[in-house]
């Protein structure tokens, strides 16, 4: 008897510790105790094994016909079978032998939750409650039906109560994250669902969770998976449709995230993560105006989601209605918003104070801080690459603050040129502050602006002397708080009437240092050479092809004889989408045989492509950045127009260093429009721009890197000067 009572003892041991497998072995030599066959039953039922958990169950009700705990097992097996009818007569039946039991209480529920009746659900937690008001399930299945019910508040409240309570429970932690996602909080519940999994490392649900907003198409293609299991077992809660709707958008299936998003607002108009995932659905589609609509539908529910205002100042850039002074005044009402409460919080004396004891030598070794989410293979990862190699380490110090949320996807390159990285994607913003302000950082470097998890509230609190904007936006922010903005004399001419809150400071050539990859294939011969008709094409992304663009592109096309147009977007991968790319064509009178519709590649695929196209039509006012650099050193013309905004005169920056801006340039639409026409019947002129580009480009400021580094340490050591006297570098 002895002996049994400790295997008993160490069979439960193990499996608390999820060492199920010798468990079970222990547990199967009591030949029929009551309590191991129960331990085997959950243990059956928590690696998703239903049916060995009946079985289990079963054996032990022949001995024990009235114990409710049994029947209360019994229970949670069919459910996770989807046998809801005999789920319920199993409760029932346990319910039945004890009353008072709120385990059963609470699974009864869980069951209400599955059958969509959540009102009820809630009335059962809380009769558990009442009887036991600390039970961990009846109160993590609470926090889910209040969010289901749209009491968004109540279920945060108890969610964060709950972590406090019992902060050795994983679910716990995942319970926050859920709730903090669905209320549109998404970088604090990835600080949850890591906490889970740091307390359970093998916490699927967790994983999952993660992988819907973290991962890698491979973990995304499990995570649907998974949550479509989830769904036929749990029910369509709004929670679950809402994942799995982040999931598929993550995905890139965006046409099935649109049908969960809608499916989610008939119950909930008012959902803001269904509203946030249809948003950014819209905006990859190519639908700015609809993705703006929705965005400030959400900051009109809540106006504390500052991420939304930063989506709709993005999205405004793709929308031409939105004129440069309008856009201005959008960024510098947010920008107050945002700074207002740390200007409340101190005096002006303060804030002179703040700085008053720097080492205000101008000589001396300065730190650069660099804030960025885009240390990865990015647009900013790459522009940045060959300046951190070359930046002088004598002179300066570089500490990068990486926001990117999976460390494993920081290109090394940039990680080793760093003298300090961070990885400080999970620090609120107090704690990345007080980082900052302990780091003492003197030049601190935004890479981000608007952009995907951009730092700018870190930045209005002024953690460092000097502030800057570069490379990762292409528009004032609006801010006091940010000192300069970095660019050049192309993408500012001085007296063109660009607006900026910072002060414009000027890199001689170019804003960009251009490193091509190593893998970048040679320069192909225009393709019209072979095929005798010529092939435009467009890289961009879907949400700059606006219709005025297309307008002007089909008026290309129509005076091209046997023309065609490639384009290439993440979001033609969808046949509906597609087809309605095609659509806005057709109602110019172009027939869909005349364009070639292609998905995302890898990037040396990508580029191979290049060499399909003879000229490329740069979008406006929203021109190309780093795809105009790409088409170029393939040795690919860009035609663009040479707007009034950082945005619409990336391409002349780019066309003006390789001495080509008066070819390729053009003041308007018309000249843009019979420019390309003109390119497209000069054959012989392609030929040679397509052997000269490359060479032109290799040449050009774009490429000298070292060069381009002393350049913006010159700027930063003007900066520093500045501050140290207390004046502004002289601009031109």
């Amino acid at each position: 008897m002895l002996s049994q009572w400790i295997l008993r003892l160490i069979a439960r041991w193990l499996g608390q510790r999820g060492i199920d497998r010798v468990a079970d072995t222990l547990d199967q030599r009591l030949h029929g105790d009551v309590d191991a066959l129960h331990d085997l039953a959950r243990r059956a039922l928590g690696r998703g094994d239903a049916p060995d958990a009946l079985t289990y169950l079963h054996q032990a009700t022949i001995q024990k016909p009235d114990d409710a705990s049994l029947w209360c097992s019994i229970g949670a097996a069919h459910r996770h079978l989807g046998d809801y009818a005999a789920a319920r007569t199993a409760y029932d039946k346990a319910l039945t032998l004890r009353p008072d039991y709120p385990q059963v209480l609470s699974n009864l529920g869980e069951w209400c939750m599955a059958q969509n009746r959540t009102e009820e659900a809630v009335e059962w937690f809380d009769k558990a409650l009442t009887l036991s008001p600390q039970l961990f399930e009846a109160r993590l299945n609470k926090t889910a039906a209040l969010y289901e019910l749209a009491r968004y508040a109540d279920a945060l409240a108890l969610a964060e109560q709950l972590v406090k309570d019992a902060a050795h429970r994983p679910e716990a932690f995942l319970n926050l994250g859920n709730v903090l996602l669905h209320n549109g909080r998404g970088k604090s519940a990835i600080k949850q669902y890591k906490k889970a999994l740091e307390l359970q490392p093998g916490y699927a649900e967790a994983h999952f969770n993660l992988s819907s907003l973290l991962g890698s198409r491979e973990d995304l293609g499990f995570a649907i998976e998974y949550l479509e299991r989830r769904i036929k077992e749990k029910g369509d809660s709004v929670q679950n449709l809402c994942m799995l709707a982040s999931a598929h958008s993550a995905a890139g299936h965006l046409v099935k995230a649109e049908e969960l998003c809608n499916r989610v607002l008939e119950r909930q108009p008012d959902n803001i993560s269904a509203l946030v995932t249809l948003g950014s659905c819209y905006s990859t589609r190519g639908e700015s105006a609809e993705a703006v609509r929705l965005y400030e539908r959400i900051l009109a529910l809540d106006k504390n989601q500052w991420g939304i205002g930063s989506n709709i100042l993005f999205e405004q850039n793709n929308v031409p209605s939105v004129g440069r002074e309008l856009a201005f005044q959008w960024h510098r009402e947010w920008a107050q918003k945002l700074e207002q409460p740390f200007l409340e919080r101190y005096s002006p004396a303060q804030l002179a104070e703040r700085f008053a004891h720097w080492d205000k030598n101008p000589n001396r070794k300065l730190r650069i801080g660099y804030v960025s989410g885009d240390f990865v293979n990015h647009p900013v990862g790459t522009l940045l690459r060959d300046v951190l190699q070359r930046h002088d380490k004598s002179r300066f110090s570089i500490h990068c603050f990486s926001m990117v949320a999976r460390p494993e996807d920081v290109l090394p390159e940039l990680r080793a040129a760093a003298d300090v990285w961070e990885d400080v994607f999970l620090l609120d913003d107090d704690e990345l502050e007080n980082r900052i302000q302990a780091t003492k950082i003197d030049i601190l470097v935004d890479l981000s602006g608007h952009t995907a998890f951009h730092r700018l509230p870190v930045f209005a609190r002024k953690p460092a002397p000097v502030q800057v904007e570069w490379i990762g936006y292409f528009h004032s922010t609006g801010m006091q708080s940010m000192d300069y903005f970095i660019t050049d004399p192309h993408t500012t001419p001085p007296n063109g009437g660009q607006l900026f809150s910072e002060t414009p400071i000027y890199l001689p050539h170019t804003r960009f240092c251009y490193g091509p990859a190593a893998y970048a294939p040679e320069v192909a011969a225009p393709p019209v050479l072979e095929k005798g008709f010529i092939t435009f094409g467009s890289f961009n992304r879907l949400a700059k092809v606006t219709d005025e663009v297309v307008a002007a592109w089909c008026q290309i096309l129509h005076a091209v004889p046997r023309s065609r147009m490639v384009f290439k977007a993440a979001a033609l991968a969808e046949e509906s989408i597609a087809k309605r790319f095609s659509d806005r064509f057709a109602q110019h009178g172009i027939d869909a045989n005349r364009l070639e519709l292609r998905e995302t590649s890898p990037h040396p695929d990508m580029l191979a492509q290049y060499g399909d196209i003879d000229i490329a039509l740069d979008t406006f006012p929203f021109n190309g950045g780093a795809t105009t650099l790409e088409a170029l050193w393939m040795g690919v013309p860009v035609v663009t127009i040479a707007g009034d905004t950082v945005v619409s005169r990336q391409t002349i920056s780019a066309l003006a260093n390789i001495g080509l801006d008066e070819t390729l340039a053009f003041a308007d639409r018309d000249a843009y429009v019979q420019g390309a026409i003109a390119l497209a019947h000069d054959h012989d002129h392609l030929k040679a721009l397509r052997e000269t580009i490359r060479p032109r480009m290799a040449a050009s400021p774009l490429r000298q890197s070292e060069a381009f580094t002393r350049d913006l340490e010159m700027l930063y050591r003007q900066m520093w000067c500045a501050f140290t006297q207390s004046a502004s570098p002289s601009t031109p």
